[in-house]
This record gives C-alpha cells, sequence and structure tokens, in this order.
C-alpha cells in the first residue's frame, strides 16, 4: 500500500508538475503576450517621438501671445497658455525667436534687449529665455534657439555683412553666450543672409555665408551637451540659394547642418508665375538634393491657413492643406514640420485647418 500510495503520490505530483508547468506556460506566453504588445506600443509611441511637429514663435507673436511689456508672472502665465495650446495641438519643438535684430530676448552681455519683448525705459526685470526653457522642460518638449545671424534691422537693406570677418565672430559670440548659459537643446538660422538684389554673385554669396555656417557648426558640436544645429531657408532651391544658402552643399557634404527646414508655404493650387511648383513638386525636389538623408522637417504656412490670398486660392478653397501637406511629408518619410507661427495656433481663421489637423495619427 505504501508503494502504491508513493506511487499514487507521485503520480499526483507528477500531474501536479504538469500542470504547473502547463500554468506557468501559460503566464509566460500572456506575460509575453503583454510585454510584447507594451514593447511594440512602446516602439510605435518612441518612432511618433521621432517625428518633430514644431512650431516657431516668432518675435512678432510676442505681443500677440501677451509675452510683450509684461511682469515676470503675468509672462509667465501667458507662456503656459501658449504650451498649453501647443500640447493640446500635439506640439513636441519650439523655435523661440532671441535674435531679430541685433538685439536679445534674454539677459545678455553684449546685446540689447529686444524691443519686441520689452520696451519700457526700465530694465526687464525677468529672463523671458529661461522662463521658456524652464517651461519647455516641464511640457516635456524641445526648445531651440533661433536666431537671425545678420539682420541689423527691419529696413532690408541694414544687414551685418556676411563677407566680413567680424561678422562672424559676433554671431559666434551670441551662439556661446547662448550655450553657456541656457538649457537649450540647439540654435536655429531662418532664411535671412544676403538681400534680394544683394550685388555679389551668387558663388561669392554662398562662400561667405558658408564660412560662418562652419565655424557655428563646429561650435555646437565642440560644445558640452548633445545640441544641434540647423537653418531653414526659403523653400523655392533656385531663390534661396540667390540669397547665399548653399543647400545644396549643406545636405551633400558634412559639417554644415544637423537638419533643415526649408519653408513650403504654399499649396498645390497656386498660380504664381515665379513659382514654377507646388509644394507637393517642391517636396519632391528638396527631398531629391538631401543625398546624405539629413533630418528634413518642412516648415509649414499655417499663418495662410482661411486666408484670401489671390496666387494661391487653395487657402481658402480647403480647410484641409495642412493635413494633405503632413500626410505627403509622412509617406515620403521626412521627419517632420513646423508651423509658422505660435499666434496663428490661436487665430480664428486657422481654426478649421486645425481641427482638421487633430484628426490625423499622433
Amino acid at each position: 500500500m505504501r508503494k502504491k500510495k508513493r506511487h499514487k503520490r507521485k503520480r499526483m505530483n507528477s500531474g501536479k508538475r504538469r500542470q504547473t508547468v502547463k500554468t506557468a506556460t501559460a503566464v509566460f506566453l500572456v506575460v509575453l503576450v503583454a510585454v510584447t504588445g507594451l514593447s511594440m506600443c512602446r516602439s510605435q509611441e518612441n518612432a511618433m517621438k521621432k517625428e518633430v511637429r514644431g512650431v516657431w514663435v516668432s518675435y512678432v507673436d510676442f505681443a500677440k501671445l501677451g509675452l510683450s511689456n509684461k511682469s515676470e508672472a503675468e509672462f509667465t502665465e501667458n507662456a503656459k497658455s501658449f504650451y498649453d495650446r501647443a500640447e493640446e495641438l500635439h506640439i513636441n519643438t519650439v523655435y523661440f525667436h532671441v535674435r531679430a535684430f541685433r538685439d536679445a530676448v534674454y539677459k545678455s552681455d553684449y546685446f540689447p534687449v529686444s524691443k519686441a519683448i520689452w520696451s519700457r525705459t526700465e530694465e526687464l526685470p525677468y529672463d523671458p529665455l529661461k522662463i521658456m526653457t524652464e517651461l519647455a522642460d516641464e511640457y516635456d518638449m524641445e526648445i531651440h534657439a533661433w536666431l537671425n545671424p545678420y539682420r541689423n534691422s527691419s529696413f532690408e537693406e541694414d544687414i551685418l555683412d556676411p563677407a566680413d570677418g567680424a561678422s562672424t565672430e559676433e554671431i559666434l559670440l551670441c551662439v556661446n553666450e547662448l550655450m553657456d548659459n541656457y538649457d537649450i537643446d540647439g540654435i536655429h538660422f531662418d532664411d535671412y543672409f544676403y538681400e534680394e538684389g544683394d550685388v555679389p554673385a551668387t558663388s561669392e554669396k554662398m562662400t561667405h555665408v558658408n564660412r560662418m555656417i562652419k565655424q557655428v557648426y563646429n561650435a555646437v558640436h565642440s560644445h558640452k551637451g548633445n545640441m544641434v544645429f540647423g537653418i531653414s531657408p526659403a523653400g523655392n532651391i533656385g531663390y534661396s540659394e540667390s540669397l547665399g544658402a548653399d543647400v545644396k552643399t549643406w545636405l551633400s557634404e558634412e559639417g554644415y547642418v544637423d537638419y533643415i527646414v526649408p519653408q513650403i508655404y504654399w499649396t498645390d493650387e497656386h498660380t504664381a508665375a515665379w513659382r514654377d511648383d507646388m509644394f507637393s513638386d517642391t517636396l519632391d525636389e528638396w527631398i531629391g538634393i538631401n543625398v546624405r538623408n539629413k533630418p528634413l522637417y518642412v516648415g509649414l504656412a499655417l499663418y495662410k491657413a482661411g486666408m484670401h490670398e489671390a496666387d494661391d486660392p487653395g487657402w481658402l478653397s480647403s480647410n484641409s492643406n495642412i493635413e494633405f501637406q503632413i500626410n505627403q511629408l509622412r509617406g515620403k518619410s521626412c521627419d517632420g514640420y513646423v508651423f509658422f507661427s505660435a499666434s496663428d495656433l490661436f487665430r480664428t481663421g486657422a481654426a478649421e485647418e486645425l481641427n482638421v489637423y487633430r484628426n490625423l495619427e499622433f
């Protein structure tokens, strides 16, 4: 009996073990599926996070956003309202205008405070850029310092001379001051280089601008931290080159930019005689010259949404231009987009476009 009992007990234990193994296997499979699913979700989430969804906060936006001539408390509260709206619209990157006319929207030892942010006689009692960077961190967004390198004033012909080495030294002074004192994610230039109609030949313009661009790139990459340097040139490649922006070199050689944001500010319905290609065609041109596959984001003209444009009726005839353009970018494996500009996130005329945009997958 003992043998039988022992044998029986062994059989029972064996059965329990098999059942335990089955249960453990089932649990493992459930956990594996759950973990795999979670991993896939996280991978998809990370993939989506890699898409830059940006907005330019221009000096012309400051008053509209309630950031001009405000107390520190008012500035902070209104900046939070901007970040709330940006977050609601799935923005993850802010390009904040810190230098428009050889001035500063931050506490600078070298440049006067921007009148767009503070035109009162008394000294600015707080640091706008510090507040904006701290809030960007709270909202889990990147913030890049946006500079107009050469522009001296709002008069188009009044710029620093790109051929003068002192101009580059001043630009580097500003870039290094920003990198040394603020928790920014990068340095960003837009399309203001030479002015239209300037005498130097295009190749000479590009030589002078490239000399400066390479030095800024080297400064950014020599600095502590993991900052990047990018440029937003005009959307028409030929026009952009005529201003001294050597975009083909920037996208075919190392040492110039980490990313590029061409401003393709028109639809597939424009009728402008001077603009040969539609949005879709122009996008293909930029993809075509991006031979090193650098991150390509595209500047989108949110400021035209719902507006009457005589040479571009698409902005008024449709409320899905932005949606269409983003789908084009995604379908062609571009890396993101940037809206111009921040105040249009709140503009009534852009509301219909933004409502359609919000139905995209994020």
